[in-house]
């Protein structure tokens, strides 16, 4: 048996909140996390809605039903299997959106990168292929990716501001779990942020990490 390959163009989609122009001074690149869809997710992003603030939240390729065979849907970034060409082409997808956002934006305007979940990962990993310079990144309720390179990160993004997220109820994450994997980012010279809540996106130390980007 003989595998092969092909590229082929296909429709990716993605949901935006706030205004795209000229004005805009912000945008901001969230990714879902595991089976969740991204016109969902983008919703507990509604505190940035601000004048010069533009959200976006790309949706991966991936889409099953949660549970048997119908019903409710959901997306996933990646599994193991053919994860090389998945995180390719999923790279591919955010550079894609960003170059069209930039072009539009304000000649100044700051980029943020967000992860949830399964979407630390996926964020990560674009951080190291993408030609974009990042103003902030952040990984909530997710690992980084367990291939990352710090080195090669901090060469090319030096001046980031980088940020970790966890709530204290998080049912993937024990404190005592979050605990052992922190000196695992000591290199990423993250700011760590924790709330009172489980594995969702908090309105608080959401907004306190956007008001750090100026």
């Amino acid at each position: 048996m003989k595998e092969h390959s092909i590229k082929i163009e296909t429709t990716a989609h993605y949901y935006s909140l706030g205004e795209l122009n000229k004005d805009t001074k912000k945008i901001w690149i969230v990714c879902h996390g595991y089976g969740q869809l991204a016109k969902f997710f983008i919703q507990k992003f509604k505190s940035l809605q601000k004048e010069g603030i533009y959200i976006v939240a790309p949706e991966g390729f991936n889409k099953f039903y949660l549970k048997g065979f119908s019903g409710r849907v959901g997306a996933s970034w990646m599994t193991k299997e053919k994860r090389n060409d998945e995180i390719i082409d999923h790279c591919m997808f955010l550079d894609q959106i960003i170059d069209e956002l930039i072009s539009e934006a304000h000649e100044n305007c700051k980029l943020n990168v967000l992860g949830f979940s399964q979407g630390t990962a996926t964020i990560s990993r674009w951080s190291l292929k993408t030609k974009h310079h990042i103003d902030s990144l952040t990984l909530w309720g997710g690992k980084i990716a367990n291939d990352f390179d710090f080195d090669a990160y901090n060469l090319k993004h030096p001046e980031t501001k980088n940020f970790v997220v966890f709530g204290t109820e998080d049912v993937f994450y024990t404190s005592d779990a979050v605990r052992e994997y922190k000196p695992e980012l000591n290199k990423l010279n993250a700011e760590w942020l924790s709330y009172k809540g489980g594995h969702t996106i908090e309105t608080d130390s959401l907004n306190k990490i956007n008001d750090t980007i100026v």
